[in-house]
């Protein structure tokens, strides 16, 4: 049986994640940026890029970004509370951060690809102009690189919340108050476990999502396999450092906003 506050906790963890998410956002979008381009074969060097483009490009795409990162949050949280239920062990936080994964997935794989399609096409200067071009041949050019999308989340959050929920229980104490810096450094590592495992499955994601290899690949499989041959197998870990780094500090910053917020909601009563 859980007790209230364990519950208050869970709840407020799924109130707070989406404003966490768009601190992440707006913290982290150039990172995204340069990474994107990176794995498209895109990106000549930050300072020949800003030169070129300037330091405004490095945002583009923030608008889809934004909203991408505010919904995934709010699905992140409740599905993986509402999956591990009453459970707080290895196996249910692997299996609900799996499942959690899964479905946030399916709501931000339109919004990765829009951004994509900003961050690598000159041509495109707004989402609404990004959308259009997406859905020409149909609305399904919205879950293109799907697949690659669910692999890459499900193991980032399989592996994230598993880490994370384990230290939570050392770093925090019973009614005690976070300790910042103890919660980055809980979430840093957390949040580096994900990009190490994955990071082949989000270069095929964004391959998939650049137009600029729209018939490049037919299947994962085929896109590993022409991938190794034609560039070389370290290709698939391609902007590896670029990932850790925002993937990483991305989860420092959402957990210790979530963690600072919850904690001041219990003692000022507002939740």
């Amino acid at each position: 049986m859980v007790d209230k506050k364990t519950m208050s906790e869970k709840k407020k963890r799924m109130i707070f994640a989406p404003m966490a998410g768009i601190c992440e956002a707006f913290v982290m979008q150039p990172i995204d940026t340069i990474k994107v381009r990176q794995q498209s074969n895109q990106y000549p060097g930050l300072k020949k890029f800003v030169q070129k483009k300037g330091v405004q490009y490095l945002y583009k795409g923030l608008t889809p970004f934004t909203a991408q990162m505010c919904v995934k949050y709010g699905i992140r949280f409740s599905s993986f509370e509402l999956l591990r239920g009453n459970n707080n062990n290895f196996y249910s936080n692997l299996v609900a951060g799996i499942g959690a994964g899964f479905f946030e997935s399916l709501f931000i794989t339109p919004f990765e690809i829009i951004k994509t399609n900003l961050q690598t096409r000159d041509s495109l200067t707004d989402p609404l102009a990004a959308s259009k071009r997406i859905t020409a041949d149909g609305i399904s050019g919205l879950y293109r690189g799907f697949w690659s999308t669910c692999l890459r989340q499900s193991i980032n959050q399989g592996s994230n919340f598993t880490a994370y929920m384990m230290m939570r229980d050392y770093i925090i104490k019973k009614d005690e108050k976070p300790n910042i810096f103890k919660v980055m450094f809980s979430a840093l590592i957390s949040g580096s476990i994900g990009p190490i495992l994955n990071n082949p499955f989000d270069v095929i994601k964004t391959r998939y999502m650049n137009p600029k290899y729209n018939e490049a690949y037919s299947s994962i499989p085929d896109a590993i396999k022409k991938i190794i041959k034609k560039e070389g197998i370290t290709t698939l870990w391609k902007g590896i450092h670029l990932r850790v780094f925002r993937v990483a500090t991305g989860q420092a910053i959402t957990f210790s906003v979530i963690e600072q917020l919850s904690y001041l909601s219990t003692k000022y009563n507002l939740l």
